[in-house]
């Protein structure tokens, strides 16, 4: 997983080295998909947290590709808070788990 700070969609060195480790995974099995699924905190309207998520999976997915994995190897999957916010979360510590991009591996 990535996380972000509020309101981000910066990756920073940690999430930049978890990419890079992913991304090695990827190259070596071509038959590994990724999907990118955006969350964000329970805070805001339902459209800007769609639209914060994707930009946090468009930085994560623009990594991923400048690491040299094929963009047929990647998909997305904003969800902002709609499920997120399922969770009873009223901390900022709990907020920011909350602010992240999962990757999620099949095969195809």
């Amino acid at each position: 997983m990535v996380y972000f700070a509020f309101g981000e969609t910066m990756i920073d060195s940690e999430s930049a080295e978890i990419l890079r480790q992913n991304a090695q995974k990827l190259k070596e099995d071509p038959q590994l998909v990724v999907t990118l699924v955006g969350h964000t905190d329970n805070l805001g309207s339902a459209a800007y947290n769609l639209a914060v998520a994707d930009k946090r999976i468009e930085a994560v997915s623009d990594r991923l590709r400048s690491l040299g994995v094929p963009r047929s190897q990647i998909r997305r999957l904003p969800v902002g808070s709609e499920q997120s916010s399922k969770q009873a979360c009223d901390s900022e510590a709990c907020r920011r788990t909350m602010r992240r991009v999962e990757l999620v591996y099949e095969r195809r």
